[in-house]
C-alpha cells in the first residue's frame, strides 16, 4: 500500500513539474517565433566562428584569389574613383597568366570616357564578371550599356547584393534573385559559371583540378533564390596584416593592385592567378566605409571590410559544398519543447545544489554539441533551448516556492526538520489546488494538559504568566518534534500532538512505530519536566505538574477554516479518547513515576518495549463498553 502511496505521490509531483515545463516551453516557443532569441544565436554564431579559428585554423580554396585596390595601390595610381582605364590595364596584364574568372566587384552604371577601352580588354579576357547592385528603394543597378552592348556574349554580370543582419555582420547570402519568371544569377554563380566555362575551354591539362561544386546550386536555382538564402560558412581573417599572411592557407591570398600592376612584379606573383578565379575590389579603409559595400563579418565586427571577401567567402562555399546547414525551425521547436518539459522533469527529484550542477552540466554539454556539430558544417540553435530550460528552471522554482509557501502556511503547527522535509518531498499526497485535501489515517494521539492551571493563573501576572507557560511549551514541543511527532494545536495550556499524520500510513509496522514513538515522547516529557521544574523553582516561579493520555485510531485530517485564515486539523473520536485518558491522569497517585495514561489499543503496540498494566475501565461519552486504561511500569 505504502509504494503504491509514494508511487502516486511522485506521480503527482511530476504532474506539477511538467505544468511547470510545458509554461516555459510555450514562452520559449513564443520567443522563438517572434525572434527574440535570434541576437544571442547570432552572437554565438560569431563565437564559434572566433572559437573554431583558435582551435582548428579553416583553409580558403585556393582557387580564389583577391585583388585589393588597397592604400598603396591608391597611393601609386590615385584616389578614388579611378578611371576605367585602370581596370583594363589589369586586364591586359592579366592576359599573360591566364586567369579562369576575374569578377569586378566595383559599380560600374554611369558612362565614362573610358568605357571603350575597358569594353576592348574584356572582349579580349573573354572571361569576366561585372557587378550589379541595389539601391535602398529596391531598384537594380544595372552595368552602364556603354560596357555591356559592346561586349554582349563576352561578358557576364551578377547582382552583388547581401543580407546583413541588425548587428551589421553578414551571415547569410542568396545565389539568384527572381522576379516572376526572371532569374539573375549573383556575383559568386556568375563567376562560378565563368570559371567553368574556361577550364572547359581549355586544352586537357592534367594538372588543371576541375571545380569540385555540387551541381545542385546551378541546376536548381528556384532552391537558392532570395526567399531561401543560405548560411555563410567564414574561413578566418579577411585583412591579414602581412605579406606571408596574406598569402598563407589559413587566409585568402590577397595580392595588391600595386605589386600586381608593378613591372618588376615577381614571377610568383603572377603565377598565383593562372588557372584561378580573381576578383577585384576596393579595400582601403575609408573607401569602404564611405562609398563602396562595407562588409562585417564574424572576424572583423569593427572595422568594415570590402564586400569582395562576402563573394570571395560564397566562392568558397560553392566550390568546397560547405555552406552551414541550419537545423530547420521545426526541429528547433521541437529542441525547445523538449528542453523546457524534460528541465523540470529531471529536476523535480534533486537538491538545489544537484540541480546547479545538473544546469551547469546541461549548458556545457549544449555548447559542446552544438559546437562539435557546428565543426562539422550544422548549425544547431543552443540559445532557444537552453534559454527554455532556464525558463523552465525558474518556473519550475517559482511553482515550488509558491507551494511550500503554501504548506507553510497550512500547517500552522511545529514540526521536526525531519517531518517537514517528509512532507514537504510527499507534498502531492496532500494538496489539491492550495488546499490538503480530507483523508484518513490512523494515528497515535498525545493529549498534554497542565494541573491546576487556573489557579495558577490566578497567582501571576500577565507578563509573567505567558514566558513561562511559553517555556513550557517549548520543552514538551521538543520531545514531541524529537520522535516525529506534530503539534496539532496547544489549547489553552494543553498541548495536542499526533504521530502518524500527516502523511497516512496504513501498514501495521509503520502504525506500531507512530505508538512506539508517541510514548517515548511522552516519557521525555515527563523527565524533561524534572529539570524544568527545577529552573522554575530557581526562578520563584510555580512548578508544572501534568498528565498525558495517548490514543492510536482512525482520524479524519484536513484543512479547517474560511478562505481568510485555514488551518490543518485532526478530528475524531481517537482525539476524544486521547483527551479523555489525560483527564483521568487526575486519578494517578501523587507519586506515580509516569503520569501517563495508554488507550489498550496503544499499549498493544508497545508493551513489548515498555510494559505496564491495566489501570481501570472508563466509560466514554455514547460508548456503552467501557475501555481499559494502562500505565506504564518502567
Amino acid at each position: 500500500m505504502r509504494n503504491k502511496l509514494i508511487s502516486k505521490t511522485s506521480l503527482q509531483g511530476y504532474a506539477s513539474s511538467l505544468s511547470s515545463g510545458l509554461v516555459a516551453a510555450v514562452a520559449g516557443a513564443g520567443m522563438f517565433g517572434m525572434g527574440m532569441w535570434e541576437p544571442l544565436e547570432r552572437f554565438v554564431y560569431t563565437g564559434f566562428f572566433l572559437t573554431r579559428d583558435r582551435l582548428t585554423p579553416q583553409t580558403w580554396d585556393d582557387r580564389i584569389v583577391v585583388i585589393a585596390v588597397d592604400e598603396a595601390s591608391l597611393d601609386a595610381y590615385g584616389s578614388y574613383p579611378w578611371p576605367r582605364d585602370r581596370y583594363a590595364a589589369l586586364l591586359d596584364k592579366l592576359l599573360a597568366v591566364q586567369p579562369a574568372a576575374i569578377g569586378f566587384d566595383i559599380l560600374m552604371s554611369e558612362p565614362t570616357p573610358e568605357d571603350p577601352v575597358l569594353a576592348d580588354s574584356i572582349l579580349f579576357s573573354g572571361n569576366v564578371v561585372l557587378a550589379v547592385g541595389g539601391d535602398a528603394q529596391g531598384q537594380a543597378i544595372q552595368v552602364t550599356s556603354t560596357l555591356t552592348e559592346p561586349t554582349q556574349g563576352f561578358l557576364r554580370v551578377g547582382h552583388v547584393k547581401h543580407l546583413p543582419d541588425s548587428d551589421g555582420i553578414s551571415r547569410q547570402a542568396f545565389l539568384y534573385e527572381r522576379h516572376q519568371d526572371a532569374i539573375a544569377p549573383s556575383f559568386a554563380i556568375a563567376l562560378l559559371e565563368t570559371y567553368q566555362q574556361s577550364l572547359d575551354n581549355l586544352i586537357t591539362n592534367a594538372t588543371i583540378e576541375a571545380p569540385a561544386t555540387n551541381p545542385k546550386f546551378q541546376t536548381q536555382p528556384e532552391k537558392y533564390d532570395q526567399t531561401q538564402p543560405l548560411w555563410i560558412n567564414w574561413l578566418g581573417l579577411t585583412r591579414p596584416e602581412s605579406a606571408e599572411a596574406r598569402q598563407s592557407p589559413q587566409n585568402l591570398t590577397t595580392l595588391s593592385y600595386a605589386e600586381v600592376m608593378a613591372d618588376d612584379a615577381p614571377d610568383h606573383i603572377l603565377a598565383a592567378l593562372q588557372n584561378k578565379i580573381v576578383l577585384v575590389g576596393y579595400t582601403a579603409v575609408g573607401i569602404v566605409g564611405n562609398t563602396e559595400d562595407p562588409l562585417r563579418t564574424p572576424f572583423e565586427k569593427r572595422i568594415p571590410t570590402s564586400g569582395v571577401y562576402l563573394h570571395a567567402a560564397i566562392l568558397d562555399n560553392l566550390l568546397q559544398d560547405r555552406f552551414l546547414q541550419r537545423m530547420s525551425w521545426q526541429w528547433t521547436l521541437v529542441a525547445i519543447v523538449m528542453s523546457g518539459i524534460g528541465s523540470s522533469l529531471l529536476l523535480k527529484p534533486l537538491k538545489l545544489r544537484s540541480r546547479i550542477l545538473l544546469a551547469l552540466g546541461a549548458l556545457l554539454m549544449g555548447w559542446v554539441i552544438a559546437f562539435t556539430c557546428f565543426l562539422a558544417g550544422v548549425w544547431i540553435p543552443i540559445v532557444a533551448p537552453i534559454g527554455t530550460g532556464i525558463l523552465s528552471v525558474i518556473a519550475f522554482q517559482l511553482v515550488e516556492e509558491r507551494e511550500r509557501q503554501t504548506l507553510k502556511e497550512l500547517f500552522a503547527i511545529n514540526l521536526s526538520p525531519q517531518t517537514a522535509e517528509f512532507i514537504w518531498e510527499h507534498q502531492g499526497e496532500l494538496l489539491t489546488q492550495g488546499q490538503i485535501r480530507p483523508q484518513e489515517l490512523t494515528a497515535t494521539v498525545l493529549f498534554a494538559d497542565i494541573r491546576g492551571f487556573t489557579a495558577i493563573t490566578e497567582t501571576l501576572p500577565s507578563e509573567v504568566l505567558l514566558p513561562w507557560l511559553n517555556r513550557y511549551f517549548e520543552v514538551m514541543t521538543d520531545c514531541i518534534m524529537a520522535e516525529g511527532g506534530v503539534v496539532d494545536k496547544y489549547i489553552g495550556d494543553a498541548i495536542m500532538a499526533a504521530f502518524g499524520a500527516p502523511i497516512p500510513r496504513h501498514e501495521p509496522d509503520a502504525i506500531r512505530q507512530d505508538a512506539l514513538a508517541a510514548v517515548r515522547a511522552s516519557i521525555a516529557m515527563v523527565e524533561n519536566l524534572k529539570s524544568l521544574n527545577q529552573e522554575f523553582t530557581s526562578q520563584g516561579l510555580p512548578i508544572v505538574r501534568f498528565g498525558i493520555g495517548i490514543h492510536t485510531g482512525s482520524l479524519v485530517a484536513g484543512t479547517v477554516g474560511s478562505r481568510h485564515r485555514a488551518n490543518y486539523s485532526l478530528f475524531g473520536d481517537t482525539v476524544n479518547v486521547a483527551a479523555r485518558l489525560q483527564d483521568m491522569t487526575k486519578q494517578l497517585t501523587q507519586d506515580a513515576n509516569h503520569p501517563i495514561l495508554l488507550s489498550e489499543t496503544t499499549y498493544l503496540e508497545v508493551c513489548h518495549q515498555f510494559p505496564g498494566f491495566e489501570k481501570e475501565q472508563i466509560q466514554l461519552k455514547g460508548r456503552t463498553a467501557k475501555i481499559s486504561a494502562y500505565t506504564l511500569d518502567v
